[in-house]
């Protein structure tokens, strides 16, 4: 359901955004493809109607990125819970062997966050992030996938789960595409590393992660609570402790510092009647 939000005071200056196409590109694309108007309809529910939700949509329309296979893109929510502390090896034998749950990717995942506008996405009281997340794996070979999300604190599953809106894109051109953020006023907040090892039972999602110096935690994605809880029974973690917070939250609780970047300083501006008179 779409929720009428403030809108952020600067739209998305579309003339740049052509104008860095047609400096960048060797040629514009020959067809024009609009988004889907559902697609726009998620998009906007998840960051409102800003500069970024008008720069997705353009950059879906110029092909530069593409809705990802990830199957967060087919629910309407996403629902996760974090199990802390976990046995590694153990959990990895129960999913394979007793859960037959499928294996389906192990790799580095590094995630960099973005905003613009003076903080604005931090700035907001619904909790929205916007990152571009790289998937590296043992061959050093990356994909990049931009992804939006909005915390929604009002849902049945909130007080136990982390329930989001959440989007997922695949980044053609990752050079182009980062380039491009920072010509129109974006810029890198904060960033993370992890080693990730996923497993997918039917639309149930295993996310094994290890931060380094946080001991090993498990994601589970889950439609309900009550599914979540029949797998935590399940594979016997029902005594670890349990937590519906973000990331920051689990540097926090373990002392780590979280890797941040300078905000982009404001360039002074030169007062051309004294410079003329020098």
């Amino acid at each position: 359901m779409v929720t009428k939000k403030p809108d952020s005071e600067k739209p998305l200056d579309v003339n740049r955004f052509l104008e860095f196409l047609s400096t960048n590109l060797i040629e514009m694309p020959a067809e024009v493809v609009s988004v889907q108007k559902f697609t726009k309809l998620e998009i906007e529910n998840i960051l409102w109607k800003n500069s970024l939700s008008e720069l997705l949509i353009k950059s879906h329309e110029y092909g530069l990125i593409k809705l990802s296979d990830n199957l967060i893109n087919w629910l309407e929510q996403e629902k996760e819970l974090k199990i802390l502390e976990i046995d590694k090896a153990a959990l990895e034998d129960a999913l394979s062997n007793r859960a037959w749950a499928k294996k389906i990717f192990e790799w580095l995942v590094i995630d960099t966050y973005y905003d613009f506008d003076k903080d604005h996405i931090e700035s907001m009281k619904w909790k929205v992030s916007f990152r571009i997340r790289e998937k590296r794996d043992s061959s050093w070979n990356s994909t990049f996938y931009y992804t939006i999300k909005r915390k929604e604190a009002q849902d049945e599953d909130s007080a136990v789960m982390r329930v989001c809106y959440e989007k997922e894109f695949k980044i053609n051109n990752v050079v182009l595409f980062t380039e491009l953020l920072h010509y129109l006023g974006f810029y890198k907040t904060r960033a993370k590393k992890k080693q990730r090892v996923a497993y997918e039972l039917w639309k149930i999602k295993f996310d094994i992660d290890d931060y380094a110096w946080i001991p090993t935690l498990l994601e589970i994605e889950a439609a309900t609570k009550e599914i979540a809880d029949f797998y935590i029974q399940g594979l016997w973690l029902q005594n670890n402790k349990k937590s519906n917070d973000g990331s920051r939250w689990l540097f926090e609780s373990y002392g780590i510092p979280y890797k941040t970047f300078e905000r982009p300083k404001k360039e002074k501006k030169v007062d051309k009647q004294k410079n003329d008179k020098r």
